[in-house]
């Protein structure tokens, strides 16, 4: 039986680990928008290069350490983890802010605090997500997988609105050290957290084997606890390709974010403020993919409704390659972003309903450094393709390498009964 109250209320421990999700990663947004700006100040001449050292600082700690992040996560108790990265984070920022304010920080040393900020948040992410389960029922999951997608989406929109407000009239220095407050705030709130007690290792694994319900097919049934990561894609061989795909969606959905200035600039030779606009549509389309995601019943077929939703991703880009026109490169964003938004949700949700917990952290470690793997990738290579043809023409290739995604997905939809089976879902929502 449902509960009559809003969700957030009726979820109170959820609701501490959300509010303090949408505090830590608005200062990190935050963060990511002031020291930005300061780089542009200070490196003049080779500004490009600069930022590009400071995104590529931040986007490799995911990638070097997920096997050692996700070891970390699996093993370490959820909030110790979630408050020492937020403490962590609010140290390196506090630094950070008392050398901005001596006029003391170097470039190398702002690449170097990116890169351990970035640490933490590595560390942090996997560990949230793989504690959603224990906090909602699971016919609530699919709702609590949505504000924490939403929080993320919140977080990058209004926290470099925020951020970019707040540098006119607070300056870098105090703008930084507020938001290492916010990660103190933060880190209050997660202590605050009650998680139910986790059941000895035996009887878990006598649940996995329970609800396996012997031979699965694609899905090994053995011990629920691989002994290492080779062995927990061995057998997970679907839950890799997928994991793929859900990389590739985002390498092709992300140059989006490229693909709106360049196009206003160039086909439609509009104004910063258009540009404002669309991306507007974008971040509502997601937001509405997102909390619409629970209404839609995919009825065993998470992955053909994924194939679908990236078909429409797909479609719905064609039409700025083929009609240059405001209204319709809107209603083009919003389709997409809404098609993203379910997609990222459905999909979240089937890996928590599927992947084992003893292993939760090394997944979702690993998919943090797929997608933080394809979001410097696909600026670099959609950015210079911006440079080898017109934005039109570059959402028609965005256009055909999404739905050649989409296809993908319904390729390996016939062994989503195999999932199912093995972690003792019904078939139907």
């Amino acid at each position: 039986m449902h509960s009559k109250k809003p969700f957030l209320f009726a979820h109170r421990q959820f609701f501490r680990l959300w509010l303090g999700q949408v505090t830590s990663q608005a200062g990190t947004r935050i963060y990511q928008i002031a020291i930005v700006w300061w780089i542009l100040s200070v490196s003049k001449e080779h500004s490009g290069f600069a930022l590009g050292a400071f995104m590529v600082a931040g986007a490799l700690p995911s990638l070097l350490l997920f096997k050692l992040i996700g070891r970390v996560v699996d093993r370490m108790p959820a909030k110790f983890m979630l408050v020492a990265c937020d403490l962590t984070s609010a140290a390196l920022m506090g630094y950070v802010a008392w050398s901005l304010s001596n006029d003391t920080l170097t470039l190398g040393a702002a690449y170097l605090f990116g890169f351990l900020i970035a640490v933490a948040e590595g560390f942090f992410n996997p560990a949230i997500t793989k504690c959603l389960p224990s906090l909602v029922s699971a016919e609530d999951l699919e709702q609590a997988v949505a504000y924490q997608a939403s929080s993320q989406y919140l977080a990058s929109f209004g926290g470099s609105v925020l951020g970019a407000m707040l540098i006119a009239w607070l300056g870098i220095p105090l703008l930084v050290l507020l938001n290492a407050i916010s990660y103190v705030f933060s880190a209050i709130i997660e202590m605050t957290l009650v998680f139910p007690e986790t059941p000895a290792d035996g009887e878990e694994n006598n649940n996995a084997e329970s609800a396996s319900g012997g031979d699965s097919g694609t899905i090994a049934t053995e011990s629920a606890e691989p002994a290492d990561d080779k062995t927990l894609w061995q057998r997970f061989p679907l839950l890799k390709k997928l994991l793929v795909g859900f990389g590739l969606v985002n390498f092709f959905a992300t140059p989006t974010l490229v693909i709106v200035p360049l196009y206003v600039q160039k086909s439609l030779q509009g104004s910063a403020t258009l540009m404002g606009l669309l991306e507007a549509a974008l971040w509502v389309g997601i937001l509405l993919g997102t909390f619409s995601a629970a209404l839609i019943r995919s009825h065993g077929r998470t992955i053909r409704l994924g194939a679908l939703s990236m078909l429409i991703y797909g479609g719905s880009m064609i039409l700025p390659g083929l009609l240059i026109n405001p209204w319709g490169f809107g209603l083009a964003l919003i389709l997409a972003g809404a098609s993203l938004g379910i997609t990222n949700v459905k999909f979240v949700t089937l890996f928590q309903k599927v992947v084992p917990d003893q292993v939760k952290g090394r997944f979702f470690a690993a998919m943090q450094a797929i997608i933080g793997f394809s979001f410097p990738v696909a600026y670099m290579v959609f950015g210079y393709l911006g440079d080898l043809m017109t934005p039109d023409r570059l959402c028609l290739v965005q256009s055909a390498g999404i739905i050649a995604v989409a296809i993908w997905f319904y390729h390996l939809a016939a062994g989503e009964a195999a999932l199912a089976a093995y972690a003792g879902q019904p078939e139907t929502e």
